[in-house]
């Protein structure tokens, strides 16, 4: 298995590593446009580095691509049209329509995975497995929230939203945990840096009758001792469950045990290199795709829903503000 990694900032060059180190990966091959940061990474990963995707694509097997959120749709279409298994950074595009047409280029299903990462934080599986299950009984109330400081704000408030850049994860995570679907959106937004919202909250109504919270913002202050505070708070009939996200606990408090219980995932997980082992496994789960021709694990259809939750949310903002 070769390997394109294309784009090589900091996600770029977590994912050369993470690759690089990854059974069945015979070779990665970077693409990046600025020859000074193709210099730089070529020298501390020993890595080949190519300044043109179209060069590459006969000599590898799979792409990776973690662009800029704008530059995905190209990319994209250029590596499926090649034939190749190809994972995209979140989110999938920055638009619905640019997602569709990424999914429309795919020669064959299930070759498009998108880089929704907590999806491979283990507590977060744990919680998926327990609601399919039923432990917690009919759902009620669920509440997501992530901030980060305004670190990240200078960085990415000019070209996008809180929501587009931080709540996609957030939304993709309740339409993956819950399973159900967004009826309809009221949220409320602030604009503090630039032309975008830089504080949404949006409460949703989803199908099964699930009312979820959504909070996000980038306010913190960069001196804070955290750099993201983020959470997940699941409610229902029969019980309850609670994630920290800066932390490494799933805390669930159930009828059946009648106390709290906390497990403990940082055996699970620990990477010191790659944020808690999550993006190890989610590359490792496209590789193993890629290697044996099976669906990957997060679909391009999944890319797409989060991406359209991301409009909904934000179109109920704009209603809200007029």
């Amino acid at each position: 298995m070769r390997v394109a990694v294309v784009g090589l900032g900091m996600m770029g060059q977590l994912h050369s590593r993470v690759l690089l180190s990854e059974p069945g990966v015979e070779a990665v091959i970077g693409v990046e446009t600025d020859p000074d940061r193709a210099a730089e990474v070529s020298a501390e990963l020993a890595l080949e580095v190519r300044p043109d995707l179209e060069s590459v694509l006969p000599e590898v097997d799979a792409v990776s691509i973690t662009l800029p959120d704008d530059l995905h749709l190209p990319a994209a279409l250029l590596a499926l049209a090649a034939g190749k298994y190809v994972l995209v950074e979140k989110p999938l595009a920055t638009t619905a329509a640019d997602c569709e047409a990424i999914l429309a280029a795919q020669p064959l299903p299930g070759r498009l995975m998108v880089g929704h990462v907590l999806r491979f934080d283990e507590r977060l599986r744990e919680l998926k497995r327990r609601i399919d299950a039923g432990v917690f009984g009919k759902l009620r109330y669920v509440r997501i929230h992530r901030v980060n400081t305004r670190a990240t704000a200078e960085r990415v408030a000019a070209r996008a939203s809180v929501t587009a850049f931080l709540g996609v994860h957030d939304l993709d995570l309740l339409l993956w945990l819950t399973g159900e679907e967004i009826e309809s959106a009221k949220a409320a937004g602030r604009r503090v840096f630039g032309a975008y919202s830089d504080v949404t909250v949006a409460t949703l109504d989803l199908s099964a009758g699930t009312l979820a919270v959504l909070e996000n913002h980038w306010l913190l202050h960069p001196s804070s001792a955290r750099s993201c505070l983020a959470g997940v708070q699941v409610f229902g009939d029969e019980g309850s469950a609670l994630i920290d996200l800066s932390t490494d606990e799933l805390e669930l408090i159930t009828d059946d045990d009648h106390r709290s219980v906390r497990i403990d995932t940082r055996n699970w997980t620990h990477d010191p290199l790659v944020s808690g082992g999550s993006l190890r496994r989610e590359l490792a789960s496209f590789i193993r795709s890629a290697t044996t021709g099976a669906p990957v694990e997060v679909s391009g259809e999944d890319g797409l829903r989060a991406v359209r939750a991301v409009e909904l949310v934000e179109a109920a903002a704009t209603a809200e503000t007029e």
